[in-house]
C-alpha cells in the first residue's frame, strides 16, 4: 500500500498531492507508527525531481504538522483533565508520581521540549499529550511546535534537494537517523533512571 502512495504521489502534481503530504505529516502525531517520515521525505525528493513546488512542500508538511501536534496536545488536554477514566494500572501512587513530575517538567521547559520533538522519531506525539496534560498554553504550543517543524522541514527539504534524485540514498539516512535518535533517547532514559535510583538508595 505504502508503495502504491509513493507511485501515485511520483505520478501526480496538484492539490490533491500536496493535501496528501500535509495529511501524513499530520497523521504521523495522530498514528505514530504511521510511516508519516516516509511521505515527508518522498515530498522533498519530489520537490528535487518530480516538478512539485518546493514553497508548497514546505508549508504542507509544516502546517500538516502543526496541525497534527494540535490534535495530540488536544487529546492530552482531554487526558488530564479525566483523570478517573485513566486505566486503573496508570492509578497507582507511583504512577501519579511519575505524571505529576513530568508535568512540572512541562511547566518549567515545556518549550525547550516542544522545539526539539520534530528531531526524534517516534516519540513526538508524546510531547504535545504531555504539553496538553500540563495545560501548556496553546500559543506556546503553536509557537514551538511551529518552530520545531519548520526547522525540521527545512533540514530534510534541503537535505533532500541535496542527494538529489537518488531516493535509496535519502531513505538510508533516514532510517540511520532514526536508529541513532531512538537510541540516544535511550540512553539518556536508563542514565535518568540510574539517577532516580541512586538518589532513592542515598535518601
Amino acid at each position: 500500500m505504502l508503495e502504491d502512495l509513493l507511485r501515485w504521489l511520483a505520478e501526480s502534481e496538484g492539490v490533491l498531492a500536496y493535501l496528501v503530504l500535509a495529511l501524513f505529516a499530520a497523521l504521523e502525531y495522530v498514528v505514530p507508527p504511521l510511516p508519516g517520515d516516509t511521505i515527508t521525505l518522498f515530498g522533498t525528493f519530489l520537490a528535487a525531481t518530480a516538478g512539485y513546488q518546493v514553497v508548497w512542500v514546505y508549508v504542507c508538511l509544516t502546517g500538516g504538522s502543526i496541525g497534527g501536534s494540535l490534535v495530540a496536545y488536544a487529546f492530552g488536554l482531554w487526558v488530564g483533565r479525566h483523570e478517573e477514566r485513566w486505566p486503573r494500572f496508570l492509578r497507582g501512587e507511583r504512577t501519579r508520581r511519575a505524571v505529576r513530575g513530568a508535568i512540572e517538567r512541562f511547566d518549567r521547559h515545556g518549550g525547550a521540549y516542544l522545539v526539539v520533538n520534530r528531531f526524534l522519531p517516534a516519540l513526538r506525539a508524546v510531547f504535545f499529550v504531555a504539553a496538553g496534560m500540563a495545560e501548556l498554553p496553546l500559543w506556546k504550543v503553536v509557537l514551538f511546535g511551529g518552530l520545531s517543524a519548520a526547522l525540521w522541514t527545512g533540514l530534510i527539504l534541503a537535505v533532500g534537494w541535496t542527494v538529489g534524485d537518488n531516493w535509496e540514498a535519502l531513505h538510508d539516512l533516514s532510517v540511520q537517523y532514526t536508529w541513532w535518535s531512538l537510541a540516544a533517547v535511550g540512553l539518556v532514559v536508563v542514565v535518568l533512571v540510574a539517577r532516580s535510583a541512586a538518589r532513592r538508595r542515598a535518601r
